[in-house]
Order: structure tokens, then C-alpha cells, then sequence
């Protein structure tokens, strides 16, 4: 399930969260709404996430990272909504878990939001012998680059590192009501290469107006919990994502490396 943890004095009031179906079942697409109503512009925060994640039989560990980071133009208040799906897991043996929480305040360290999260969805009916399961270990994803084209709707994308502050900007040249993100990526850990192949529509209100945008992030906090000293699962491949009329708005590019990135 998913669901509001927040208080009367959050920012985001209104709060309606729903996750249909719930519990997500095998080989059935989900869905994820959440809506509210902001009583300021959103330009920036922290987010503070303490989960424990395991999925892809390869990933076991307990998270916990605060994350500041400033957004231009921003969120303008008022009614917002997103829609995630209907998307369908990936076949592969084992299951999805998450459980905790994620918080999100503003500059000001005043409560924006917070989402409880209590999922554990199946993947697939079982191992076969073949399956062989490595030690649980810890996530890498390595450097994320631009992989987009000129005929892209985001344009003169720019990713810059100062320290541990991260910038990426780019224009938009249309109005963004959805998406669609074609995620194709390969998770390595030890001898074992799960493939993960998925598309996840994801609708937004007010939708991202054109434009130029830009944001920032660094950690504000990071610990990584229970980590497991066994070798890093890596992650390789791309996300392209497309407007809800099919045309390409960028591309990323993952590339993991020997180091974990947390």
C-alpha cells in the first residue's frame, strides 16, 4: 500500500493517494495517483527517504539519503496531480519490496509531504534451477550522460558537477501534460544479468511548461545503511522518454562503474 504520512500543517493539503490495484499482482499493470493542493510555489527542498529496498534478486539494502535541491521554474501552487501508469514489472524470479517513508520539506525546513510506502509485488511465479541468486549487494549506477538527438523537445541539455553540487539544465520547446519513459537496462551482479525492460507513462498537473528549466541537487545527508561488503550490482543502459505523441523529449544514457554511487 501506499499512503499519506503527512500532518494539518504540511504544505500539500488535500492529500489523496491511491494504488490500484493493491496489492499489485503478478503479471497485472498498476497504477499510482497522488494529488493535492499547494498553498506556495514549490522552488526547492530536501528530500529525506528512508526505505528498504530489495528487488531483481540483486538488490538488498537499507536506505537512508536527504537530498536538497532547488527547481526553476518550479511547481506554482495550487491543484497538482500525477499519474504513474498503468505499468506492468518485469518478468523475473523473485519480488519488488519497499517499505518506509519519504519526506519532503521546503527551504524553509517546513513539511511539504510525506509518503509511506508498505510494497511487496510479485515478479514471477518462482526460480528454476538455472536461477542463480548472488549475495544481496549494494547499488551502482554509475554516470548518467545525454544520449538524445537533435529532433529532441529538450534541448541544449547541460549536466555540470562544482563539488557535490550537480546542475542540469535544458529548454523545452512544448508543454509537457505526460510522458511515457522506455526504460531498457541491464542490472549486473556477479555472474548473474537481469534484463530490465519497461514503460512507464506518467501524466503530470500542471503539465511542465516549455521553457527553460533547471535543477540542482546535493546531498544534504547520505548514509547508506546495512551495506553489504559483496560486489556492487551495476547498472547499464537507457531511458528515452517520449511525449504522449510518441516524439523522442530526451535520452539518457547509464554507464556503471566500479564505485558505489549512493
Amino acid at each position: 500500500s501506499v499512503s499519506s504520512c503527512g500532518g494539518p500543517g504540511d504544505h500539500l493539503s488535500n492529500v489523496a493517494i491511491s494504488l490500484s490495484p493493491d496489492p499489485i499482482g503478478r503479471d497485472q499493470p498498476f497504477t499510482l495517483t497522488v494529488s493535492g493542493k499547494l498553498d506556495e510555489d514549490h522552488v526547492g527542498g530536501v528530500v529525506d527517504v528512508d526505505l528498504q529496498v530489495k528487488a531483481l534478486r540483486v538488490i538488498d539494502q537499507n536506505v537512508q539519503k536527504k537530498v536538497s535541491y532547488t527547481l526553476s521554474p518550479g511547481i506554482v501552487k495550487g491543484d497538482v496531480k500525477i499519474v504513474i501508469g498503468p505499468v506492468t514489472l518485469p518478468e523475473d524470479p523473485g519480488d519488488v519490496v519497499l517499505n518506509g517513508k519519504v519526506t519532503i520539506t521546503n527551504a524553509k525546513a517546513e513539511p511539504i509531504a510525506c509518503v509511506a510506502l508498505d510494497i511487496d509485488a510479485p515478479l514471477f511465479k518462482g526460480l528454476s534451477l538455472g536461477d542463480a541468486v548472488p549475495v544481496p549487494t549494494a547499488l551502482s549506477t554509475g554516470a548518467a550522460t545525454p544520449c538524445g538527438k537533435t529532433t529532441d523537445h529538450l534541448q541544449k541539455v547541460s549536466v555540470s558537477n562544482s563539488g557535490q553540487v550537480t546542475t542540469v539544465t535544458g529548454t523545452l520547446d512544448e508543454d509537457l501534460p505526460s510522458v511515457s519513459a522506455d526504460v531498457d537496462l541491464t542490472v549486473h551482479a556477479l555472474f548473474v544479468k537481469v534484463p530490465l525492460k519497461m514503460t512507464v507513462p506518467v501524466s503530470f498537473t500542471p503539465a511542465l511548461a516549455k521553457g527553460d528549466w533547471k535543477l540542482t541537487s546535493q546531498p544534504a545527508d547520505s548514509i547508506l545503511i546495512d551495506e553489504l561488503h559483496g560486489s556492487p550490482v551495476q547498472v547499464d543502459g537507457q531511458v528515452v522518454v517520449n511525449d504522449g505523441k510518441g516524439e523522442e523529449v530526451t535520452c539518457v544514457a547509464l554507464q556503471s562503474t566500479n564505485e558505489l554511487v549512493v
